[in-house]
């Protein structure tokens, strides 16, 4: 799989755009807006999680479309997942009329986490160019890339979990906190997919596997 460091204005903004239609859908269902832009991030985040072992699973996806898709996306679904996550942070904050430190040193562990990995986000944020790759090397760039990006989905997927689940108490009738479920078995289900392809091939080539970090 051809990594991609670079950004493309055409695809910043349809992924705001598709965000925010997104957003509208959701406020139109009746969902408050302190929900939706805690919905957004994380569809957007899923999106990011998928592409890889798509691309892997079935490698003839790249030669649909501009070249190399979807991976050429990810760049541009990964920096609006870390600007609707600050916009979620920030209606977070409002609500406890901006008592940041108090907040903050009062917060559940998955919330916790959840803040942790918005500053791992920050990190993706600013190296989620072609110049940062240039850099770090493509090996340096993919690991930091990759490693955090995992790290980010099961910290907020806990944080999730805790919100939707634990606190209103199982099972909830929303319907939203079910998709929330599904899709973390969707990612989950697809890299052990991805990685029982990737073996099963270098198997039968009688090679390593490549591009496994």
């Amino acid at each position: 799989m051809t990594l991609n460091a670079s950004n493309s204005l055409r695809h910043h903004v349809a992924v705001a755009a598709g965000s925010l239609v997104f957003a509208a859908l959701l406020w139109f269902v009746g969902y408050a807006p302190g929900r939706v832009v805690g919905a957004v991030p994380w569809f957007l985040l899923f999106l990011v999680m998928v592409i890889g072992p798509l691309v892997r699973i079935r490698p003839s996806i790249t030669k649909l479309g501009e070249g190399n898709f979807p991976v050429t996306w990810r760049a541009e679904l990964g920096i609006w997942f870390v600007l609707w996550s600050i916009l979620h942070l920030g209606v977070v904050f409002h609500h406890r009329n901006w008592e940041v430190v108090a907040y903050l040193t009062s917060m559940s562990p998955w919330a916790f986490g959840a803040f942790f990995a918005l500053l791992l986000g920050f990190l993706l944020l600013f190296t989620s160019n072609q110049r940062a790759f240039d850099y770090l090397g493509p090996k340096a760039w993919k690991w930091h890339q990759s490693h955090a990006t995992y790290v980010i989905f099961y910290l907020v997927a806990v944080h999730g979990y805790d919100r939707a689940y634990v606190r209103p108490g199982f099972p909830s009738d929303d319907p939203l906190h079910w998709i929330y479920l599904v899709t973390i078995a969707l990612v989950f289900l697809l890299h052990v997919t991805a990685f029982v392809v990737v073996v099963s091939r270098s198997r039968k080539k009688k090679e390593e596997p490549k591009d496994m970090t």
